[in-house]
């Protein structure tokens, strides 16, 4: 096996070493995506995969049966060597993709820990005859090799993927190219041939089946028709722009699970192509800066389902820094801000493999961000901060290209973006496990959004940023602190007995203790988004029934957004009220749902931080749910608000982003550890 991956050869014997500059460093914290910086991270990342190929292949070197019924790993190694020789950037064309690292590291875990996956190991470790076989198609290369098939689709990564008949769902098929096309075999649904004549071809062939392979496809312009009933055909893997791919059926398109193949019908892949193009052109004439290193970073785009307007998903594993696993976007300008956010994460998880930002060697703990309903580990926290300084960099521009609605909700996605940032990133710096490198990171991205704070934004577009503010925090903190039932139990008993609060002493601590059924508590923030950018949409979602578009979202949702706060009041009353005026539990203590805690929050939205009540079931939500449980007979919602005022000498006036180095942070167990990785 050769000593070295693929790559140029370095002529001097020592290691060169990928190193960014602290000014490097300081000018990606600052917010800038100087190209020159970019080019060098990305760099780094192509040899960052090519080691953990490496790794991978020394490991395999010790197990000469993984391959299982495909050919020894050293051929498909001394295939892609070959047809490096021949066009080197054919084969970069096929090794630089996002997804050989995504295969490279999925498979390293499984070699170190034996994990179980759902296809067998010698289809995973195929991955790499797959590369072979596509590298040497781009470089003219003779090739016969046996390559995995994945139900029933054999897929050549950065060229396309095929369907074939008579296969197993673990199956093999034989990639031949650079010899004369054989007798065309009958296709066995119609009995007539699949070839395309003689002459010199690349095919992929199956037991029952086979599929050739076009070598002068043109991977832009819309794709042919879709035709149910023709023979299993060749669908190229299609790009936006020349260059940016479009995956459906890479298997590891998708972090940490096996990705069953899309075959997208072509009218679907149209309006994709449709969508990004119009993203990067928002980017191109709007925020040129952003849109290069778009250009330069972003490779790939992996299909999701579409999701409801305001809440479009996206992710990026630093396994494939360059691919954005996303929904399809409403419109241009939200994609344009999802590929902004995702750029941010892929320029961060390309630097965290030259230098750790967070200490290794740090205690686990899981902390409060303002963008997950979860609690998150410090890592995941400095991530979401460099990707949300991106998204509120996005907005703090586009407002001023906005117009009417659009401005409004720009401004507002700005004045809540800078608040996210600002907080988050000043928890981190008191109380996260930083390294130095870290810390000199985060201090740059909150010196740069400080100076942010202070820019006006439009009234309407501020009330409704801290609207949804303090309603993401104590949602979060309604869900995920508890109080100690015998501190809560003390205090339940002084108010039933009618005495005064235990005034000089401070109210009982929060402890973190993960709620796995928090969901959708930005259901209010996306109801104040439809507000400002669609009043019509938003009266017929309350109308028609708010629930029905966003889960968890209630009419006093909807009349507390339009600052009808009477009315919320009234509505969130009732939906805390108990049928028939009794507790629902025979036990006679109050046990709050989801759907409670939502309420017992938008009380306190509706009466406001200035009145005790609304400020205490502000700022420590927990603690009246904790109190209200302890309370024989139950509490009926006109007393939920007495017990909140009567609370309020235990809280203290300290401003939330204050009080995070005592709440918010715990010690993370086995279980959570898991879930906070992904």
């Amino acid at each position: 096996m050769p000593s070295a991956p693929p790559g140029p050869a370095h002529p001097d014997p020592g290691v060169a070493l990928h190193q960014l500059s602290g000014a490097d460093v300081d000018s990606l914290a600052l917010g800038e995506l100087e190209p020159a910086v970019v080019r060098r991270l990305l760099d780094a990342e192509i040899s960052y995969r090519r080691i953990a190929m490496r790794a991978a292949l020394d490991l395999l070197s010790a197990r000469p049966g993984a391959p299982g019924p495909l050919a020894p790993v050293d051929e498909a190694w001394e295939l892609l060597v070959e047809a490096e020789r021949r066009s080197p950037p054919a084969v970069r064309a096929v090794l630089d993709q996002p997804f050989t690292g995504a295969w490279a590291a999925r498979l390293l875990r499984r070699l170190r820990d034996r994990s179980s996956a759902s296809a067998p190991l010698w289809v995973d470790v195929g991955y790499l005859h797959a590369l072979a076989a596509a590298a040497a198609v781009r470089s003219g290369c003779a090739c016969d090799l046996a390559v995995p098939t994945r139900h029933g689709v054999v897929h050549l990564p950065s060229l396309g993927h095929a369907h074939l008949s008579g296969l197993d769902p673990w199956d093999i098929a034989t990639v031949t190219s650079g010899t004369a096309d054989p007798a065309p075999s009958p296709d066995p649904r119609t009995g007539t041939g699949t070839g395309a004549g003689p002459g010199p071809a690349v095919w992929i062939v199956g037991p029952a089946d086979r599929v050739r392979v076009p070598t002068a496809d043109p991977p832009d312009g819309p794709p042919p028709p879709d035709d149910q009933h023709a023979a299993p055909r060749w669908r190229r893997t299609r790009t936006v722009g020349g260059r940016l791919i479009l995956e459906d059926a890479d298997p590891y398109r998708v972090a940490d699970s096996d990705a069953r193949p899309e075959w997208l019908p072509a009218a679907e892949i149209a309006r994709w192509q449709r969508c990004l193009a119009a993203a990067r052109e928002v980017l191109r004439t709007g925020h040129p800066g952003t849109a290069a290193a778009v250009d330069a970073a972003i490779t790939a785009v992996v299909p999701a389902p579409s999701t409801t307007r305001f809440r479009s998903f996206s992710a990026t594993s630093g396994d494939a820094v360059g691919s954005v696993v996303m929904s399809l976007p409403p419109d241009a300008v939200d994609g344009a801000v999802t590929l902004a956010h995702e750029l941010r994460h892929g320029v961060l998880g390309a630097m965290l493999h030259l230098g750790d930002l967070v200490d290794p060697a740090a205690a686990p703990q899981l902390r409060r961000v303002p963008w997950r309903d979860d609690p998150r580990p410090a890592r995941s926290a400095v991530q979401g901060v460099y990707a949300f300084f991106g998204v509120t960099d996005f907005w703090r521009t586009q407002r001023r290209h906005a117009r009417a609605d659009e401005a409004m909700l720009a401004h507002f996605e700005f004045a809540l973006g800078r608040r996210a940032v600002w907080e988050t990133g000043r928890d981190l710096l008191r109380t996260g496990p930083l390294t130095a490198l870290g810390r000199r990171f985060v201090t740059g991205v909150v010196s740069t959004v400080a100076g942010w704070l202070s820019e006006p934004v439009p009234a309407q577009a501020q009330r409704l940023a801290e609207l949804v503010t303090a309603d993401a925090r104590a949602l979060w903190e309604a869900h995920h602190l508890t109080v100690a039932p015998r501190a809560a139990r003390a205090l339940a008993v002084t108010w039933q007995a009618g005495g005064p609060p235990p005034v000089g002493s401070s109210a009982p601590t929060g402890r973190l203790e993960p709620d796995p059924d928090a969901r959708a508590l930005d259901t209010r923030a996306c109801l104040a988004r439809l507000w400002l950018a669609d009043r019509d949409a938003f009266r017929g979602v309350e109308r028609d029934g708010p629930a029905r578009v966003y889960r968890g979202a209630t009419d006093a949702d909807c009349a507390l957004i339009r600052r009808d706060h009477d009315l919320a009041l009234t509505r969130y009353a009732t939906l805390l009220h108990p049928p028939g005026g009794q507790s629902p539990r025979p036990s006679g203590q109050w046990r709050p749902s989801g759907a409670h805690r939502r309420a017992l929050v938008g009380l306190g939205l509706a009466l406001g931080d200035r009145h005790p009540a609304g400020r205490v079931l502000l700022r420590r939500p927990d603690l009246v749910a904790a109190v209200a449980r302890q309370v024989s007979g139950g509490v009926l919602p006109a007393r939920l608000v007495e017990l909140a005022g009567w609370l309020a000498p235990l809280v203290p006036l300290v401003p939330a982003a204050e009080r995070s180095a005592q709440i918010g942070i715990g010690s993370m167990s086995q279980s959570n550890r898991i879930q906070a990785t992904t």
